[in-house]
This record gives C-alpha cells, structure tokens and sequence, in this order.
C-alpha cells in the first residue's frame, strides 16, 4: 500500500519535471519573440498590434520554474501530452528522489481524509454491530462459551428477542463474524448472535460437577431411663403407647383413675410401665381416686334448684364436689360426668359419660360463636383423642372437674388444647 502511494508522488514528481523543462523552452521561445517584437519596429516591419505569440500548434500550456501555476491546476498528467516529452527527460525523471517534504504533505493529506469508526453502546452497556448482516465475515469455527452464562439473539443487538441459552464450555459453531457480535450455530443448527467477547477459540474442558453432598440426618435426642416404681392413676382418659413419645403407635386408651405400674422413668417425661409401655407422667398421679386427702375435709355441696335459676347460676352452684374418676353425682364426679349431670338436671338432655363421645355428637361451633351452655373439648395428649371437657357459662368462664384440683372449679376460658366445641341446645 505504501509502494503504491510512493510510485504515486514519483510519478507526480516527473510530471512536474517535464513540465518544467517545457516551460524552460516555451520561455526560451518567448523571449526571443520578445527580443523580436522589440527589433521589428526598428525596421518598419508593421505595427506592434500585427505580431501575435502562439504557442506552437499540439501543445498545451503546461507549468515551468518561470511560469506560475494555481494550485489547484496541480492534478496529474491530464494537462499535458505525454506523448511530447523527450524520452531523454522521461528517463531522468525516474531517478528524481522522493523527498521527505513530499512525503510528508501525502501523509497530512491522507490523515486529512482518513475516518476513525468508534464502537457504540446502547443504554445497557451492550455493543452496537456496525456492519451489515451481509458484511459479516464468513467463518466455520468451533468456539466455546467463556463465561458462566449468556444469551443468543435473534439479531447482532442487545435488545432483540433471546432465543436459548448458553453455558460454561457449551460449544458452538461460528459462522459469521460482525465488529462486536458473532453468528453461530447451535442445538438442532438453528442460527443466532452472540456477543464475540463472549466466546473464544480456546479449548474449554467441561467441568466436573462438584457432588452435592448427602445430608446427614439431625440424630434425634438419645432418651435414657431410669429406675422409678409405683402405681400412678391416670387423672383422665389416658393413651399408653409403645414408645415414650406421641410419634409411637398407640396401643390402648386408659380411662381416668386406671392405675399404672411403673418400673422406669424417662428422660424426655414418659413413665415405663410393667408391660413395657409408656405414659405420659404428666397425665398420671400418684393419688388413688377416692382415697382421701383433700376430699376427706370438703364439705357436702348442695346445688340450687335447677328449675329457678340460670344456667350459669346452677352450674356454679356444683363447684367443690370431689373429683371422682367415673363418678356422675354429688359425691364425685369426673369431667364427662360434670357435663352429662348438668345437662340432665338443668336441660334435660342425655349426653354419654365419656369426654370423646360427647366431643362426636351435638353441632361444631367457633370460638367467636360460643354461648352459655356449650361444651368445650380438649385434647391434652395430643394424640387427637378428646381427653377432657368443661362447660362454658359465658363472661370468659368454664366450670369443669379438674382431676388436678380434684374437684369441680372454676376456670377462664383458653383455646389451648382445644379441639372443638360443641352444642346441643
């Protein structure tokens, strides 16, 4: 490219030679008709207006040394016959040196018309392409994916529609190259973009997958046992299980006051019985139903009439009779034989003596719906089996028969451990 724009200025170089010489003898040519025109009228050969100065005929005027031309008649060798040139002149010409002024002022002149194409952004920071679909370059090169993730497009732009996925050492098949995207094939040779910084020609091994290690499972807590003996009496219905925990099967239901013989107590709060199976010890007493202590110094209780009163008034009224496991009269009583009493004396409707019979019969209500006379059911043990029920009289107020005060209280209403309430009037 550089030998070429040097053979440009030789050839520059000779025109302007030649042309110079020719000048030399046009001038030459000019001063002796000068010299002429000035002798003439000393010999009376006409008038100064008949002598005219022609250049010869198939010459054009070309530059000398002594002739100014305009610089912009400095195009080439169109203004000039080549043909008239000496050939002695042509040959010197070709050894002319080409200068450093010459070079130079080509140099200048092409920076003058040189343009610098600088790369565009969109607003996210992506390249623009600046060639034309059909100027990319044609390849066939197997590239690998460079960086965790990226996308292919449906067109060289950051904001045309993403048609798949790439990843880490995902290999594709270039096609095509832009100034900042690549066209490739991938998955069934389907075509798309891709940004060229995005891939290289650089093998790329895929990556082992790091395997994902098995949790261990969290050891549940170890549970130890030690010595206890005694018989305890469950204070309600009571389930014995197979383990000490409410995750073991259930073998059978105890009623209240049914006694237990216990031979070891864990450590999580169960009782191991004789026969291998556990209670919870917070269910159980060691106090036999019936047998004294505190119900030895209670006073007699005597209800009010139920027919000349409320029902909160009568039920109340019940407070202080022992409790006694399956006892339903005014010498003991058990919490589904405080409910059945009550509603037999005071409404006159039969209710089983049993705390998940009563909790299967009547109509469900919610917490927000519940009225005097309703009966609220529990489950202590948790193990989805009503084990307990009180009587609610309204003002936030339940009278029930506590086998943990062992006799009928009174007690503010809790949703604890509730599991329905029902009612039957």
């Amino acid at each position: 490219m550089k030998s070429s724009r040097y053979s440009e200025i030789a050839r520059t170089r000779k025109n302007r030679l030649n042309i110079g010489r020719w000048f030399l003898r046009v001038g030459s040519i000019l001063m002796g008709a000068t010299i002429m025109a000035a002798v003439i009228p000393l010999f009376s050969a006409g008038k100064a207006a008949d002598v005219f100065l022609q250049i010869p005929a198939g010459q054009e005027a070309f530059p000398t040394d002594y002739l100014s031309v305009m610089p912009e008649n400095y195009q080439g060798p169109r203004y000039y016959e080549p043909e008239l040139v000496p050939e002695d002149v042509m040959l010197e010409m070709d050894e002319i040196p080409i200068d450093d002024e010459i070079d130079t002022g080509m140099d200048l002149l092409l920076e003058k018309n040189t343009f610098a194409i600088e790369e565009q952004f969109d607003e996210e920071g992506v390249p623009e392409e600046l060639l034309a679909l059909s100027e990319f370059e044609l390849d066939n090169t197997v590239v690998y994916v460079c960086v965790n993730k990226a996308n292919i497009r449906s067109a060289p732009s950051g904001s045309a529609e993403i048609i798949d996925e790439v990843f880490y050492s995902n290999i594709l098949q270039r096609v095509g190259i832009g100034s900042a995207w690549t066209r490739v094939q991938f998955g069934d040779v389907s075509e798309g973009y891709i940004l060229s910084s995005l891939v290289t020609t650089s093998f790329i091994a895929t990556p082992t997958p790091t395997p994902t290690p098995t949790p261990s499972p969290t050891p549940k807590p170890r549970i130890t046992e030690r010595a206890a003996s005694g018989t305890y009496y469950a204070k309600g219905e009571l389930n014995v299980r197979s383990g000490p925990g409410t995750s073991y099967s259930l073998v059978k239901t105890l009623s209240a006051g049914s006694p237990v013989e216990v031979v070891a107590k864990t450590s999580n709060g169960w009782y191991k019985s004789v026969k291998g199976t556990y209670v919870l010890a917070s269910l159980v007493t060691s106090t036999k139903p019936g047998s004294g202590g505190s119900q030895g110094t209670t006073p007699p209780v005597t209800p009010v009439n139920p027919s000349g009163t409320d029902l909160p008034t009568y039920a109340k009224s019940l407070i202080g009779i022992p409790y006694v496991y399956t006892g339903m009269s005014l010498s003991g009583m058990d919490c589904s034989g405080y409910v059945a009493y009550v509603y037999a004396n005071y409404y006159n409707i039969s209710l089983p003596h049993q705390s998940a019979k009563i909790a299967a019969r009547g109509t469900a209500v919610t917490e927000s719906e519940i009225r005097i006379g309703d009966v609220v059911c529990y489950d202590y043990s948790g193990d989805g089996v009503v084990d307990h029920v009180s009587l609610y009289i309204g003002g936030g107020m339940i009278v029930h028969a506590s086998s943990r005060n062992r006799k009928v209280v009174l007690a503010y209403f809790s949703m604890n451990s509730v599991t329905t309430i029902r009612r039957f009037t």
